[in-house]
């Protein structure tokens, strides 16, 4: 197997594991959203089996902490302003786990990205 036939593999498996981490973040929420502690916890499971997996650490948890706070700040601006509301609530009219979901959002873009860019898939420069 060439070399570049192994680098598409790695990153097509990447793109796989984010698009499932991806999906697995909106179907626990649909799922358990009115259950505050228990999609908060299975939230942050799948951060920590994303983080393990790409196992960048320091970065990563930048990129969360910054979505995270960015986020559900937007969120917290929003409802309290009357654009939408939540039926399950705890933190300013937001549910806690909406905080972990931005986190994690933020991780699927940045890792998405990431192995697209590595894929070629990018703007080239004149």
């Amino acid at each position: 197997m060439t070399k570049e036939l192994k680098k598409i593999r790695k990153e097509t498996k990447n793109i796989v594991f984010n698009t499932t981490f991806g999906v697995l973040n909106l179907v626990f929420v649909a799922v358990f959203y009115k259950n505050i502690l228990l999609t908060g916890v299975i939230l942050i499971i799948l951060t920590c089996a994303l983080i393990l997996y790409y196992r960048r650490y320091h970065l990563l948890i930048t990129v969360f902490i910054f979505c995270m706070i960015f986020g559900a700040l937007a969120e917290i601006f929003a409802v309290n302003n009357g654009v939408w509301a939540y039926t399950s609530s705890d933190f300013f009219h937001i549910p806690i786990w909406l905080f972990i979901l931005w986190g994690n959002a933020g991780l699927f873009i940045y890792r998405s990205a990431i192995e697209f860019e590595r894929l070629g898939l990018h703007e080239k420069k004149d």
